[in-house]
């Protein structure tokens, strides 16, 4: 009995060390997606699919104004595109190095570096927020925040549009956190953080979702 108390005492304490070691590398995904991005940028490895126009043409149709914020704007290609459509807009990431790219192809607009769950931004500054492929990379404990505070930066009449990748499962991809959503799953959360979808297209493993405020 004494051997058998150890052994279940040594392994409460094994698993103990494991949950705050899993604890400790997921609290830090951010961190680990933005470090990926960074040597990204610096090794000019990013993806250079274009960008689909109907879906910009789709956005900007549904706008009541011009400033917009592409979130999560990378190496600037969404931003060239948005601003090429004639609307204001401005790019905030939170990699160093992607921001640094993003002004070199883009020039004369306006990046800063942010996180999703906290907007360096004062409520309603945007007429609409432009998402693609970047909210995926918030685990589903922080995509609720990370709303809540689009939400506040967007103006009432505001446009969201936000993609999300279907079919795999939540973890790292070459470095990078990704959380994958189905259609049905984003429906719940979107309309309990107080959004109203009113247009949506799903694409072989993507879903484009555009969205007012309630």
């Amino acid at each position: 009995m004494v051997g058998v108390s150890r052994f279940f005492r040594q392994t409460l304490k094994a698993v103990s060390i494991y949950r705050k070691t899993a604890g400790a590398v997921f609290m830090d995904y951010i961190k680990q997606t933005k470090q990926r991005y960074d040597e990204l940028a610096r090794s000019h490895e990013w993806r250079h699919t274009e960008l689909t126009p109907s879906l910009v043409v789709r956005f900007t149709a549904m706008l009541t104004g011009e400033r917009i914020l592409d979130l999560g704007s990378g190496a600037g290609r969404d931003t060239l595109t948005l601003k090429r459509y004639g609307v204001h807009v401005q790019g905030m990431d939170i990699s160093e190095e992607m921001l640094a790219v993003a002004q070199q192809n883009v020039g004369d607009v306006e990046f800063q570096k942010g996180d999703f769950r906290n907007l360096p931004y004062p409520d309603q500054s945007f007429d609409g927020i432009w998402a693609n492929m970047s909210l995926l990379h918030l685990s589903r404990h922080d995509l609720p925040v990370a709303l809540s505070q689009i939400k506040r930066v967007l103006n009432d009449t505001g446009v969201l549009y936000a993609s999300f990748l279907t079919g795999g499962d939540d973890g790292f991809i070459d470095g990078l956190y990704y959380a994958f959503y189905s259609p049905n799953e984003l429906h719940e959360i979107f309309d309990k953080s107080g959004f109203a979808i009113f247009d949506e297209l799903v694409s072989g493993d993507s879903v484009h979702l555009f969205l007012r405020k309630k």
